[in-house]
Order: structure tokens, then C-alpha cells, then sequence
């Protein structure tokens, strides 16, 4: 109890001063007022299609299909900013939770197709495409992407071996 009053106290000093100019100013750094010279020359053209196969490389027609998969469901917290819908993880769940949404994400996945051939397909087709797809869930949530790679391909390559020593 002497914690909870003692908090009080410090609390109440806290806003009770009263203080007409600030404590901090802020002044502005070179480095945050940069602006890449694409943004201020109007003759520069930005390929945004051109970036993202830099950047992902591979399956872009799968992680597309992905990722719209994910945007459609409520399970991946669709969130609407400038225009944009964006999915991101609720930080603010117990472990419990997030244990059951992450199960209920899975069977969300799962129902839409997206592990099929993941333990049967073989090839560097199939091993590209389970890249692209741990990538995919990854950027939305690590933690998800970790259960799924372990669960299915960990487990799938255990399973293979099982039934080549079982033959």
C-alpha cells in the first residue's frame, strides 16, 4: 500500500507544476530532413514492380495471392490507414489468446489451400514457394511463420525420412 500512495504522490507533484516554457526543444537534424533526390527531381521514375521483384525475388503471384488472403480475414487485423489496408499482430493479447488465434489462423490457412503440396510437392519449385510463403507470413507475424516452418516443414522432413527407413 505504501507503494500505491507514494506513486500517488509523485504523480500529483508530476501535474501539478506548472510550467510555461518547455523543458526540451527540439531543433532539426540533416539527417531527418533529407529527401533522396527520386522525391525532388520530377524526371525520376520509381518502378514499384521493378522493386519488389529486387526485393522478394520469387513467386510473386503466390505472395500476392498471400498476402490478399490474409487482408481479407479479420483474424490478421485488417487496419485501414491513409488509405491503405495494412494486417498487423495484437500485442496486447495474453498467451492464451494468442495461442487460440494463432491455432484459428492456421486453420484459416489450411481452409484456403495455401499448405497443399507443402508436404507432398517436391522439387525447387515447391521449396521456392515454401520460402515465399514463410516469408509472407513472416512480415505479418515471426512468431506465426516460426510454428508453421517447424510444424510443416521440420515435421514433413522427419515424416519422409520415417517412411524411407519404414519401406
Amino acid at each position: 500500500m505504501e507503494k500505491v500512495s507514494f506513486r500517488i504522490e509523485v504523480l500529483t507533484r508530476h501535474l501539478s507544476q506548472k510550467t510555461s516554457t518547455p523543458k526540451y526543444t527540439f531543433q532539426s537534424v540533416p539527417c531527418l530532413s533529407y529527401k533522396p533526390p527520386e522525391l525532388s527531381e520530377p524526371s525520376a521514375v520509381f518502378n514499384i514492380k521493378e522493386m519488389r521483384k529486387l526485393v522478394d525475388g520469387h513467386n510473386l503471384k503466390e505472395r500476392e495471392w498471400l498476402f490478399g488472403l490474409m487482408l481479407q480475414s479479420n483474424l490478421f487485423n485488417p487496419i485501414e490507414r491513409g488509405g491503405k489496408v495494412f494486417v498487423s499482430h495484437d500485442y496486447s493479447q495474453s498467451k492464451e489468446q494468442q495461442r487460440e488465434i494463432t491455432m484459428r489462423r492456421i486453420e484459416y490457412l489450411l481452409e484456403h489451400g495455401v499448405f497443399k503440396k507443402w508436404f507432398t510437392g517436391k522439387g525447387p519449385e515447391n521449396e521456392w514457394r515454401k520460402l515465399a510463403f514463410s516469408d509472407c507470413v513472416g512480415v505479418f507475424d515471426y512468431s506465426l511463420s516460426i510454428k508453421l516452418g517447424v510444424h510443416l516443414t521440420l515435421w514433413s522432413q522427419l515424416r519422409e525420412k520415417l517412411s524411407i527407413l519404414e519401406a
